[in-house]
């Protein structure tokens, strides 16, 4: 199918509507980005959006209900490439996506006005973009989220031929775009000081509907989620309750979840000794390491006991005072914790095996697969977030951090170059290097907690709701992203 052109410039398919394409070599339902921006353009005035992606997860209810939105599935490569040299796999894997996105992207989709490509994957999408972009007559737009040639530098070290070889193509072809954004300002001085590449840095920001969850919503989140936080083979003390709370259900006994309970004709209320919930969101890749998470679990489980036998040496000496005698400081209880861990990816495996081997009495470690409408629930239902993200160029930031702030959430993340250009430590959250510092820092957060949280905690969460909470990324796509893919500022957005 071909378009024609229209007033103003952009191409229209047979319907008289503006197309644009936006291409995820990937899972489009867990590319957060790449749905933002596709939302963004489908609430454009007269525009049809085109995505070519692989499937897989599903994405955001607003895109599903989008009639001008369609979707374009990459075949996943044969099961029998599987059974390739690793080599032989990349290389017919790459192959069968070029065939695919060729005979998708010059024969089959209406013509674009622009082709908004997010990288990575550099290979093959970078040269075929650009061939139908020239075919087309439209203009090639790249979202820089980090760098290929880095994340595969990752399993195959910097100096392997493919790594130079995926540099090269990745310098030629990105500079041929007709326009750039990136995610950092860091990555936009990269840009340019490297490959001569001017970007517009497009900061992630949360959707509206990343914010607190209010307490009844959060009862029926955790309701729903009460078989995978039940794991008998996990030996602490969520499957301990548990096994409590089985044991004495009754048919009228309150719907009772960790964090929550409801009795019958009351209103949802919290539980007094429900755990500090901590969530962390992963693709389980190398770029993660979650190793940092499991040693700072055993050392809050450690600091939570000690803690437990200072109230009572504390205690024991407050009763044995004498008259006049000051007693000592109460010292502040460190609740159990509940760690959530979210998403699917190749490490997940080895990871929870880890976990299932470790012999945690305070801390609570389970790993969840959400639906696209459960995860905001989730993040604003929670008490910290916890980023592992280190990025396998220092030039990117971990969008989870934008969807954690837009949820409420003060954030705990590993340090690396430029990720105060996102948290602000001590304002916004903080930055931990290691495991030990990551516990000592959810030790101070949680010190009280829930009965009375602590200063530092309050104040983070406040910082975080007057900080980060203004600018949502409808209004911040207006203002960076609408003029690079041709929208005027007269141009009003269209309701669904």
């Amino acid at each position: 199918m071909t378009g024609e052109a229209s007033t103003s410039g952009r191409p229209r398919d047979s319907t008289g509507t503006n197309v644009q394409w936006v291409l995820v070599l990937g899972d489009f339902g867990r590319s957060p980005r790449m749905q933002y921006h596709t939302l963004s353009l489908s609430q454009q005035s007269g525009t049809s959006v085109h995505v070519i992606a692989y499937g897989g997860s599903a994405p955001i209810a607003e895109l599903r209900a989008a009639q001008n939105v369609k979707m374009h599935i990459v075949p996943e490569p044969p099961s029998l490439f599987k059974r390739l040299p690793r080599l032989m796999l990349l290389i017919c894997k790459v192959l069968h996506q070029l065939l695919w996105l060729l005979w998708m992207m010059l024969v089959t989709l209406p013509k674009p006005g622009h082709i908004l490509l997010q990288n990575p994957p550099a290979i093959p999408t970078m040269a075929v973009c650009w061939l139908a972009a020239r075919r087309h007559r439209a203009k090639l737009i790249i979202d820089w989220h980090n760098y290929g040639y880095t994340i595969l530098a990752l399993t195959q070290g910097a100096r392997h031929p493919l790594v130079r070889l995926a540099r090269s193509y990745e310098h030629f072809w990105g500079k041929r775009g007709d326009g750039h954004f990136c995610v950092t300002q860091a990555m936009q001085q990269d840009l340019q000081t490297k490959w001569g590449v001017n970007a517009t840095v497009l900061y992630d920001r949360p959707p509206a509907f990343f914010k607190r969850t209010p307490l009844p919503a959060a009862h029926t989140l955790f309701r729903k989620l009460g078989t995978a936080l039940e794991q008998p083979a996990f030996d602490d003390f969520l499957t301990h309750r548990s096994a409590a709370a089985a044991a004495g259900r009754t048919q009228e006994a309150a719907e009772v979840t960790v964090v929550t309970t409801k009795r019958p004709g009351q209103a949802v209320c919290a539980r007094p000794d429900r755990p500090a919930v901590v969530v962390s969101s992963t693709s389980w890749t190398p770029d993660e390491d979650f190793g940092i998470l499991l040693e700072a679990a055993a050392a809050y489980d450690q600091l939570v006991e000690a803690a437990a036998e200072a109230a009572a040496e504390a205690a024991a000496a407050a009763g044995t005072a004498s008259a006049g005698t000051a007693a000592p400081a109460p010292v502040p209880a460190l609740p159990d914790l509940l760690l959530l861990i979210t998403g699917k990816g190749p490490q997940k495996e080895m990871y929870m095996a880890r976990v299932a081997g470790m012999a945690l009495r305070h801390v609570a470690i389970r790993s969840l697969w959400l639906e696209a409408a459960d995860y905001p629930l989730l993040l604003g239902a929670a008490d910290v977030g916890v980023c592992l993200h280190a990025s396998s160029s220092g030039l990117d930031l971990p969008m989870k951090v934008v969807d954690m702030f837009g949820a409420g959430l003060p954030v705990c993340a590993l340090s690396y170059s430029c990720i105060r250009e996102l948290v602000v430590p001590g304002v916004t959250g903080l930055l931990f290097s290691t495991g030990q510092e990551l516990a000592a820092q959810l030790a101070g957060l949680l010190g009280g907690f829930p009965a009375e949280p602590s200063e530092q905690l309050k104040a983070l969460a406040a910082n975080v709701a007057s900080r980060e909470q203004g600018l949502r990324w409808d209004e911040n796509w207006r203002e960076v992203a609408a003029p690079v893919m041709g929208y005027g500022a007269g141009e009003t957005e269209q309701q669904h």
